[in-house]
């Protein structure tokens, strides 16, 4: 049985009894001696959390997470911030809604054709969708933890918020509003740290940053008003962490689990943990990494966490939620040298970045100390992509990563980013290959995700010239200056990289992106020997994967190659095979959701021999949206622009994030602009820029009015052998 899959736990098990008297000084002095040399001093900047307690408290606080979320393991921040509420003399309790939902789904069987816990159905958790979608089968349950909330008289009710829970959230709030009038709503959480949420009135609080202190802070002051009526309230308060500050973690308390019940999770033997917050990569995709700075716990720290867990909850499987585990890699080797030393039988994983520095010597110490499997962020197969995405690390050091870490026996989950800007066909097929490449290595998950999207909290969302893209939406989507990628040919990129993991065959049972509607309609393949498995090297860099040349447009003549690096692929690791692709547009919205789909329409029929004499008849119909009442006046209030009668679905719009200035933004604004005379002038605190937002304007009379429509079939033959 696979690390991930569930495990089910005896509920009278026996709970490891914690050593004592020499036994345990024994073990503590020499954990102590293993630790040393790899534990380094506290970071300088840091502040420890100020929790000052006080008797006879009077506010009280409830905090409640709303699906959709990992039902794996009990709320671990929750935990952490009522821990440090109560410290303080406050009343709080925690509701994990979310498990309480999850289990209700199972055990009823809704009547829906999906999973609404499938990370790759998280779209119909978005308002547009939820209500329609999800809420009649989840407002049953929200109004029985509605009325325990009211029961409990809270005076705060704080929320975490991600960008798939906000629906639900919102119905929540607004109904314990209606029945507490004077309730006040406080929300943190990945979503309130980005950029793009703006608040909501109905939030009375918005945390943006770490929560602890803000929290303390917001409670001490409520504390002081208590009887005053706080419904004149017209604005929610944004309580914005310091851009600068950063918590000592290895001071903060221990996570209190007093409110949830372990057994409803999919670990009942499992937590979470953390070892840092932050990020010491500034990938230029990545929004997380901008939204702390830095630091990690001392080994000492962690350790007796994992060691509290284990005696007091009989927890032995853990999953680390840092950016990533190995940000330090010798306060992490520190770490598992102290649990061989003290002999915790536990079983952990966490998110990490490819390293060449971690040998095998280093993964064989990651096994000693309970490490089962990785979760990377491997991203792209292709150097040319890594080094755009300024991973810093290299194709052979990944490989060697994948080698040294299965000789040691730690499996490997993988996360990967589909249409990165520059991803030409050579790269697409270059990041196939590496996948092919370690799929007999641990390999034991495949996330794709939505492909590569701008996040105004990037570096490329705050650089868009550097990395070739227009300033203007097509579908709500980025577009390169060039028009040769897009939502369009991005669908093309994610539906074929799918079908790849579904042939692939890996040593290990491997979880795979869940689409069992691409086999059953999208495609059908026949392999003259599908056994086979060829050992191959990355492809010529001079393959020329433009064999079609329609001359149409910049958007055609790309889109209709888009297809050769995975029928490529799939002869160089199978053979000879005939295949028939189908795109329909129905079908790719009810399967990508609107934020990943395209209306495109498409046939691929092609044949291959083992030697590489191929045959193709392709046929494509692209018929982008009309819209023939387009207004005179696209100005709408505050600069914002109307671009088409149905501002729900246009298909161009402007997109500028130099408005934004959040700590995040301000932070990958900074490294964006690194090295570029010009904008290292400007005040990255302030960079809009009228003139260019000017020019922006007169582009788009023009640009707002292209279609891409067309309609092209095409048969051909070639002759790949070597």
């Amino acid at each position: 049985m696979g690390f991930f899959e569930k495990r089910e736990v005896d509920p009278n098990r026996e709970i490891p009894i914690k050593p004592t008297g020499t036994l345990a000084e024994d073990k503590h002095t020499a954990t102590l001696a293993a630790i040393a040399k790899y534990s380094k001093p506290v970071q300088k900047g840091l502040e420890n959390l100020e929790i000052e307690y006080k008797v006879n408290r009077q506010t009280r606080l409830c905090m409640c997470l709303l699906p959709e979320w990992d039902p794996s393991f009990p709320p671990y921040n929750t935990a952490k911030l009522a821990s440090a509420v109560k410290r303080a003399g406050y009343a709080c309790k925690s509701f994990d809604i979310n498990v309480e939902a999850y289990n209700r789904f199972h055990n009823e069987k809704w009547p829906i054709d999906f999973d609404p816990w499938d990370p790759l159905r998280d779209w119909h958790w978005l308002e547009e969708h939820y209500y329609k979608d999800i809420h009649p089968h989840l407002k049953p349950i929200l109004d029985e933890k509605i009325d325990e909330i009211v029961e409990f008289a809270p005076d705060v009710v704080g929320f975490t918020l991600y960008y798939c829970n906000e629906a639900p959230t919102k119905y929540v709030a607004e109904q314990l509003k209606k029945r507490m009038p004077n309730v006040l709503i406080m929300v943190g959480g990945p979503s309130t740290h980005a950029s793009y949420y703006k608040g909501d009135d109905l939030f009375d609080y918005v945390v943006n940053g770490e929560g602890e202190q803000p929290l303390l802070l917001a409670l001490e002051s409520i504390e002081k008003k208590q009887g005053v009526q706080y419904n004149e309230k017209e604005k929610s308060m944004i309580i914005r962490q310091p851009e600068n500050q950063r918590y000592n973690l290895s001071t903060l308390p221990l996570p209190d689990y007093s409110d949830f019940d372990f057994s409803k999770y999919k670990f009942p033997n499992g937590a979470l943990c953390e070892i840092s917050r932050g990020c010491i990569a500034k990938c230029t995709f990545c929004e997380e990494t901008h939204f702390w700075k830095y630091r990690q716990r001392n080994a000492l720290s962690t350790l007796n966490e994992i060691e509290h867990m284990y005696y007091e909850h009989g927890t032995n499987v853990f999953w680390f939620i840092d950016s990533l585990v190995n940000g330090n890699l010798n306060e992490l080797r520190g770490f598992v040298k102290g649990v061989a030393e003290k002999g915790l039988e536990i079983h952990w994983t966490g998110y990490c970045r490819c390293d060449g520095r971690m040998d095998a010597e280093y993964y064989k110490d990651l096994k000693a100390g309970g490490c089962e499997v990785l979760n990377y962020g491997i991203e792209s197969g292709s150097q040319v992509v890594l080094d755009a995405m300024d991973k810093k690390v290299t194709v052979p050091e990944m490989e060697a990563n994948f080698r040294d870490g299965y000789a040691a026996g730690i499996d490997a989950m993988t996360n990967w980013i589909v249409g990165y800007p520059n991803e030409g066909h050579k790269e697409l097929e270059d990041t196939l290959t590496f996948m092919y490449r370690v799929r007999n290595q641990g390999l034991i998950a495949i996330s794709q995700g939505t492909g590569f999207s701008v996040g105004v909290d990037t570096i490329v969302g705050q650089n868009f010239d550097k990395f070739n893209l227009s300033p203007f939406y097509y579908y709500d989507h980025w577009i390169t200056k060039d028009y040769k990628m897009s939502i369009v040919h991005k669908l093309i990129r994610m539906k074929t990289f799918s079908i790849f993991t579904d042939l692939l065959k890996t040593e290990k049972v491997c979880s795979k992106p869940t689409r069992p509607n691409l086999a059953k309609f999208h495609y059908d393949i026949k392999f003259d020997n599908p056994d086979n498995e060829f050992d191959i090297e990355y492809d010529y860099d001079d393959f020329d994967y433009n064999i079609i040349k329609p001359g149409i447009s910049n958007f055609a003549d790309s889109l209709v190659n888009e297809i050769w690096p995975f029928l490529r692929i799939v002869w160089r690791t199978k053979g000879a095979y005939k295949l028939h692709l189908k795109f329909r547009k129905e079908w790719e919205y009810e399967e990508w959701g609107e934020r990943n789909a395209a209306p495109l329409d498409a046939d691929y029929i092609f044949e291959i021999t083992d030697d590489g004499k191929w045959t193709a008849d392709f046929k494509w119909k692209y018929q982008q949206d009309e819209y023939s009442d387009w207004e005179d006046k696209y100005w709408i209030e505050n600069g914002a622009m109307q671009m088409s009668p149905d501002p729900s679905s246009p298909v161009w719009s402007i997109m500028d994030f130099t408005r934004d200035n959040s700590n995040a933004v301000i932070r990958a604004r900074k490294l964006a602009w690194k090295g570029d005379a010009e904008k290292k002038s400007k005040d990255p605190y302030n960079a809009y820029d009228f003139k260019k937002f000017k020019q922006d304007e007169k582009n788009f009379i023009s640009v707002r009015n292209i279609d891409f429509s067309f309609e092209y079939e095409w048969q051909g033959k070639g002759d790949w052998s070597e």
